[in-house]
């Protein structure tokens, strides 16, 4: 009698947005002011009424600007701030961009703008390999990445277990990233471009050019071109990468101390072998680093899409492009408070800003990555941070300390969702203490189009796409969009080094 085992789907989740509780409702960061404002009503007694009085307007009007909700999961006063960084920038003349010859710049190259404006493109040759692959160096964080062609056969024809396989193995890389006191991100890229129609004609071409077979029978040379002409209908280009960034910085919990770019390089080198092994589980496919040619190619067609069908064709008739790093930018490039305008397109972002409260399956993303014809481009970049065991260690224990926190103020009965969060993180120090890391993280979509006026239908399309299956969160990045362009495409840009307020500020608003 055959027995039939019934498999229980996997759910994923446990996901919580960093948050210290205050106080009657309030932040961390108000509940602090209100105590320096009580305390300071004490001390002024003497000086009279007035003076109490003014303290108390000042101190009162301070917690309320900073509790002040605007749309979307900002802060009024991070609206404000925006608002006037942008109009800043802009009486300057820093919103406006003009590369090559004729520009002001010190070469009259067309490199990246931007953030990426002073990084450069080095070798450096993995341990066992005779081939010399690239490491993108940012002098000004001290930073090299690496990037990892990722080509996955999908999930289509693969059963259940492979399937758990490779998200363990995706774990499992997390972990690992952890430990290495040198990693400090690891980003996770799918683009989807819009196939021009000539991508595949031009691969069969040159095929034919290079088999060097002048007797191919008719019949066999029209059955092709059909073929061709039939599945040449619309066919999106997937691309997949993933990047690891390292530092260079010195680390006093690892004992390291500063280094060199040709130190930096040659460290990772030793590194790149294990890592492509664990990815290549993790994804189920085929791995390789990229070289410096594959590099230049990516960011100038994601720099200027009008290219995409050249560089292609070049790339397939084994010639190259030629280009350089100081090449790879856009002739010009112009930001607005709604969009960043680049060499002819338009490019919008969008960021996660609530992650999903429920749990999910691993093909939750599956929506917000799939292809449309509305898009020129569209990358959905994950941007991981992963912990050391010691500071994964010290977040959970003060994750739990928080929630307790918010569930045993007196007076006020704790509500269901403070309760969810308690358990949570429980439910994590838990998996802590069982080996499991934390893992900070962050989500960019960039939507890349021919004419502005499509945004309004490109938002609300990634809206139903990133609530499908995973019930995200997201918000544009209004007047920062050339800045999240640059972290969207998955080079090694850490959102961190960037940001005006330090992590335990902003968790404290």
């Amino acid at each position: 009698m055959a027995e039939h085992v019934q498999r229980r789907m996997r759910m994923y989740g446990n996901i919580t947005n960093p948050r210290k509780e205050g106080v009657l409702g309030l932040s961390a960061l108000a509940s602090i002011i209100g105590v320096v404002v009580a305390i300071l009503v004490f001390i002024t007694m003497p000086l009279g009424v007035w003076v109490q009085s003014f303290v108390v307007i000042v101190g009162a009007a301070t917690m309320i600007g900073i509790s002040w909700d605007g749309r979307n999961g900002r802060k009024k006063f991070e609206e404000v701030l925006g608002r006037r960084h942008f109009k800043k920038a802009e009486d300057k003349g820093f919103t406006n961009y003009a590369g090559g010859p004729t520009s002001q710049l010190p070469g009259g190259d067309f490199p990246p703008v931007g953030i990426l404006a002073r990084t450069e493109l080095v070798g450096t040759t993995p341990a066992g390999s005779r081939t010399e692959k690239a490491m993108i160096w940012n002098p000004s964080n001290r930073t090299g990445t690496v990037i990892f062609s990722v080509q996955s056969p999908g999930m289509g024809l693969l059963d259940q277990e492979s399937i758990d396989l490779m998200v363990d193995q995706w774990g499992i890389f997390q972990r690992e990233a952890g430990v290495s006191s040198s990693l400090v991100q690891v980003a996770a890229t799918t683009q989807a471009t819009r196939d021009p129609g000539n991508r595949l004609p031009d691969a069969v071409r040159v095929t034919r050019e290079q088999s060097q077979v002048a007797d191919t029978p008719a019949f066999a040379r029209e059955a092709m071109d059909e073929i061709v002409a039939d599945l040449n209908q619309g066919v999106p280009k997937i691309d997949q990468w993933v990047a690891a960034t390292f530092t260079a910085r010195p680390n006093r919990e690892a004992g390291t101390g500063p280094r060199s770019r040709e130190d930096l390089a040659e460290d990772i080198s030793t590194l790149l072998p294990g890592m492509l092994a664990q990815l290549k589980v993790a994804c189920g496919g085929t791995v390789s680093v990229l070289g410096m040619d594959d590099v230049v190619d990516q960011v100038h067609t994601a720099y200027n899409p009008a290219v995409a069908p050249a560089v292609e064709t070049a790339r397939l008739a084994g010639e190259g492009t030629g280009l350089t790093w100081g090449e790879v930018g856009p002739t010009n490039a112009k930001l607005t408070p709604g969009w960043w305008e680049h060499a002819g397109y338009f490019s919008k972002s969008w960021q996660m800003y609530q992650p999903p409260a429920a749990n999910f399956r691993e093909t939750g993303l599956a929506g917000l990555l799939s292809a449309h014809g509305v898009f020129e481009q569209k990358r959905v970049t994950l941007l991981f941070r992963p912990m050391s065991p010691g500071g994964s260690q010290k977040a959970v224990q003060d994750q739990v300390m928080n929630a307790q926190f918010g569930n045993s103020q007196k007076g006020k009965k704790p509500s269901q969702i403070k309760k969810v969060a308690l358990e949570k993180a429980e439910y994590s120090e838990r998996e802590q203490a069982e080996g499991a890391a934390m893992v900070r993280f962050g989500l960019v979509v960039t939507a890349t189009v021919d004419d502005p006026t499509k945004f309004a239908r490109v938002e609300a399309i990634l809206r139903d796409q990133a609530v499908s299956g995973i019930q995200l969160r997201l918000r544009d990045c209004e007047y920062s969009d050339d800045a999240a362009f640059a972290f969207g495409l998955g080079i090694g840009s850490v959102p961190k080094d960037f940001t005006r307020l330090s992590n335990t500020l902003r968790e404290s608003v």
